[in-house]
């Protein structure tokens, strides 16, 4: 009775354990549930971290759309803008106060680097 009691103790004491969530994936998942929720339904949102900022990649759908937004740029501060997160969202509590929200259209794999804009708590 007491091998398999053990055997069952080692076994556990090789078992990976579950670690919580990194607060820099936290942030990831935060920042796309708040994004998503003031997109088109019809949008993809990409979040991860990149040269100490949260940059979040928006491609809308369909196509034509996409590329409405590329080739028209006159109102895509304005558009990118609106996909901020406000003041007192969540995603403020888990950045540093030097790090910002960075939203890129892309379209076809291609981002609009040029196009980024930048939201600050500051600024949201």
């Amino acid at each position: 009775m007491r091998l398999p009691a053990l055997f069952l103790l080692a076994a556990a004491a090789f078992l990976p354990a579950q670690a919580p969530a990194a607060p820099q994936d936290e942030a990831v998942k935060i920042l796309t549930a708040e994004i998503k929720a003031r997109a088109p339904a019809n949008w993809e949102v990409r979040v991860r971290w990149h040269d100490g900022q949260l940059l979040a990649s928006i491609t809308p759908w369909p196509y034509q759309e996409a590329f409405n937004l590329w080739y028209a740029p006159t109102g895509i501060a304005d558009r990118l803008a609106a996909l901020c997160p406000k003041a007192d969202e969540e995603i403020w509590k888990l950045i540093k106060a030097d790090q910002a929200v960075v939203i890129e259209p892309t379209v076809g794999g291609k981002s609009m680097i040029e196009a980024r804009f930048t939201c600050r708590k500051s600024n949201a």
